[in-house]
């Protein structure tokens, strides 16, 4: 993909990545975010209108994060559908999923878009259902960091010494305080298995590689792969 301006500071993952980094599958994000067969994607992914790349940007990768959790709930595809249309013309925004407002009334929203799908199920019969939608959104977006209103950076829950922000080597999970690519550093123990070495060649404290490694491996076992 050709480098455009309006790359920087949004991000950009491949559906693998991004499917790794939220708990998916690649196919599922594409079939979200450039749709299938007959159906339309429930968004237009923010590279689409650059070229027809599959790629997605920070905003994508956190609208995705949601629609897993809401199909992890079993709100159907046409729900997610009319609430993101229902949230669109309330807030008056193009990408409601991201807002903090959208954190503080989705509830209400969902809410009404389940009342449109009658093929939905309830969650839970001991649990209000009310009580149970506002948890799913609050854990999806519980661990983000807010300009203007607007999802800016994911701080991993559990993993307080990383950091995902688009504006920082392009939204690949570094390890905040010193900027390095946790993927690297996870790479390069698999290769010399020795935390101290790589204190020393990246002159950071063992912490530091400990907490990369931490991150890349909780990763690992979210997606059912083998970790160190």
């Amino acid at each position: 993909m050709p480098l455009d301006i309006d790359i920087f500071g949004q991000g950009i993952y491949s559906p693998r990545q991004a499917a790794r980094l939220i708990g998916t599958t690649p196919q599922e994000i594409l079939r979200w975010t450039r749709g299938s067969g007959p159906n339309d994607p429930l968004w237009n992914a923010y590279y689409q209108g650059l070229d027809d790349t599959v790629e997605l940007s920070f905003a994508d990768l956190i609208e995705v994060r949601v629609v897993k959790a809401f199909r992890k709930a079993s709100v159907s595809l046409q729900a997610i559908r009319f609430a993101i249309d229902f949230a669109q013309r309330k807030f008056d925004v193009e990408r409601p999923l991201v807002t903090l407002e959208f954190r503080t009334d989705g509830t209400e929203i969902l809410f009404k878009a389940l009342e449109e799908d009658g093929d939905y199920v309830s969650l839970s019969k001991n649990r209000p259902g009310q009580r149970a939608f506002a948890e799913i959104i609050e854990q999806s977006l519980f661990d983000l960091e807010y300009d203007d209103g607007t999802a800016a950076r994911w701080r991993p829950s559990n993993h307080a010494e990383v950091v995902i922000d688009p504006q920082r080597q392009f939204g690949q999970p570094l390890v905040d305080k010193c900027g390095l690519s946790t993927a690297i550093i996870f790479q390069e123990f698999l290769e010399f298995e020795d935390i101290e070495y790589l204190s020393q060649v990246y002159e950071v404290p063992s912490a530091v590689v400990r907490a990369a490694i931490r991150f890349e491996q909780s990763l690992e076992t979210a997606n059912g792969q083998s970790t160190v």
